[in-house]
């Protein structure tokens, strides 16, 4: 009986989860990561849904299972922009910034088009004291900025990932 509710839950947090995809960031952390970890139990080779979970793990602040979860992602996929870009994220937590900024260096290869890489790669410039690239690669972002929404993405994605 205990399966049979566990299913029934699973496929009910499925479906809403794939109808609501867009609004889940608006959910507690603690909560993404259980109705990531519930989808990944429906689809376990979907690596966007790996790589939204080691997100989640990231903004939890358990930095070992985002990073556990975005190396397993590259594992079947080492182009993965978005995995690369996360573990460049999650080194930035962890004050690894010469690690972060090798994988940041290497999403921008991968997607220079990206605005929140070149933010990502502005916070570990910052934090090796480069104030001067630093700049440069805000500046690459707010080039890229399509629409004053983004504006404020930068300012709250620099909030987040800087920690300021």
């Amino acid at each position: 009986m205990k399966k049979l509710m566990l299913t029934i839950m699973i496929c009910l947090l499925w479906a809403n989860g794939v109808w609501a995809h867009g609004n889940i960031s608006k959910l507690p952390n603690s909560v993404q990561v259980v109705q990531y970890k519930m989808m990944l139990y429906m689809s376990p080779d979907d690596l966007g849904l790996k790589n939204n979970l080691g997100m989640a793990y990231y903004r939890s602040g358990k930095l070992d299972n985002a990073m556990t979860e975005l190396k397993a992602v590259l594992e079947e996929d080492p182009e993965n922009f978005d995995a690369i870009d996360g573990i460049g994220v999650v080194l930035i937590k962890q004050e690894k910034y010469k690690e972060a900024l090798e994988y940041l260096q290497k999403a921008v290869s991968l997607n220079a088009k990206d605005v929140m890489v070149h933010v990502h790669l502005a916070v570990a410039y910052d934090k090796l004291n480069l104030p001067e690239k630093s700049k440069s690669e805000l500046e690459k972002a707010g080039s890229l900025v399509s629409d004053s929404s983004e504006i404020d993405a930068i300012d709250a994605e620099l909030k987040i990932v800087s920690g300021y």
